[in-house]
């Protein structure tokens, strides 16, 4: 029989330093392991201090008590002195009287969401009375211009600066706020204004656009020569006005796509009946094409037509959405300035303003992404006198959640 060989303290340590090293990545995984649980354990206590908080406003928003926690702040100026008893009884009232007009106000907001006007088949109300919003806007606009000038024809583009902002919004039963910022403007490299106000409803509802630009730039062809026109010598002030009317309301719903207001459950589609206007002022600096004097255009236009959208369900958490409302001009007061030249635009069917939507909206749980397009196109007069063109448009991405 071999004898057994008798392990040295060499050999020992060895097996030692061995079993320690393999250990260590083991450790290393185990301690990291440890730190993500009780990284993933603060992050959910800190959700459930915030959901308690949120329960605990609605709770005192429901019974009228919402700005009470705003006594023991005063309790604490009345401690240190800072105000006396009279001041602190005053006050105290006043913040009682403003909380009974909160709970009026959101009493009425309530009864108002509550109302079902609506086929519940097809569309319901989220859940969630706060709603939360980031978006990023980009928007631009274009300006065409063909005619006759002294048996001269020609043929002009101008494109505006593209103008992108950052906003949030927060809305409480379907009344909110936005702030937005303009990157560019705020680093002084855009004079340009907008203001977009857009109300959807399930029957009415409105898009307002206010621009003033001094961006635009492009080119002006003549039968002799290319002329560019740069930055500045083209000023713009305009307005537009979009409303519809959404014939089948109860089940097809705007607001589901562009304010997510609404949920829509099933496709639907609707008639829609439209009612656009569209005014702007334009001036164009001197150049050769006018003999270096400037021209003032002046135009207003009212339209009214007929349309169609729809909203298309995929797959429960997909809404696309597509619509266009074709309006024609039913009323029209337009001219062109020229030095002291003043020559009347006419009238030429069609002369119209159309609005195209689309959007699409991916939910799931509490949370909502999206897209969405906004596209206005007017024209007025035809080419073999003076034909203006305008076209604005606005992209919108857009991330929320409700609570």
């Amino acid at each position: 029989m071999k004898s057994m060989k008798r392990a040295t303290p060499l050999s020992i340590s060895k097996t030692l330093l061995i079993f320690i090293l393999a250990c260590i990545p083991c450790a290393v995984t185990l301690a990291q392991t440890t730190k993500d649980r009780r990284g993933m354990g603060k992050l959910r206590q800190k959700l459930e201090i915030a959901d308690s908080m949120r329960l605990a406003m609605r709770r005192a928003a429901d019974e009228g008590r919402l700005l009470q926690w705003g006594d023991s702040l005063l309790r604490t100026r009345l401690s240190r002195g800072e105000i006396n008893e009279q001041r602190y009884e005053k006050l105290q009232a006043r913040l009682r009287r403003v909380d009974r007009r909160l709970h009026q106000g959101d009493s009425l907001l309530a009864k108002s969401g509550g109302k079902v006007n609506f086929d519940t088949l097809y569309m319901a109300r989220p859940q969630g009375r706060w709603v939360i919003k980031w978006r990023a806007n980009l928007s631009g606009a274009e300006l065409h211009a063909s005619g006759v000038n002294s048996q001269t024809t020609f043929n002009g583009s101008a494109r505006s600066a593209y103008r992108g902002t950052l906003s949030m919004a927060v809305a409480y039963r379907g009344i909110g706020l936005a702030a937005a910022i303009n990157p560019a403007k705020l680093a002084g490299k855009s004079k340009d204004n907008e203001f977009n106000l857009n109300a959807y409803g399930n029957k009415f509802g409105v898009d307002v656009v206010l621009l003033s630009s001094e961006t635009y730039s492009g080119t002006v062809e003549t039968d002799a020569a290319k002329i560019q026109v740069g930055k500045g010598n083209i000023q713009q002030k305009a307005l537009n006005v979009n409303a519809y009317y959404a014939f089948n309301g109860r089940r097809f719903s705007f607001p589901a796509a562009f304010s997510q207001s609404y949920k829509q459950l099933h496709s639907a589609g609707s008639w829609l009946i439209g009612l656009s206007f569209d005014g702007q002022h334009t001036n164009l600096a001197g150049t050769d094409l006018t003999y270096q004097e400037p021209v003032h255009i002046k135009l207003y236009e009212l339209g009214i037509g007929m349309g169609y959208g729809y909203n298309f369900v995929l797959a429960r958490h997909w809404l696309l959405h597509l619509s266009l409302l074709p309006t024609f001009d039913i009323y029209t007061h337009s001219h062109v300035m020229s030095g002291n030249q003043r020559v009347k635009m006419k009238y030429f069917f069609p002369s119209f303003i159309v609005t195209a939507r689309s959007a699409a909206l991916y939910t799931w749980r509490n949370k909502f992404t999206g897209l969405t397009f906004v596209m206005n196109s007017s024209s007025a007069d035809n080419d073999n006198h003076l034909q203006i063109r305008r076209d604005k448009w606005r992209l919108r991405l857009f991330f929320g959640f409700r609570f």
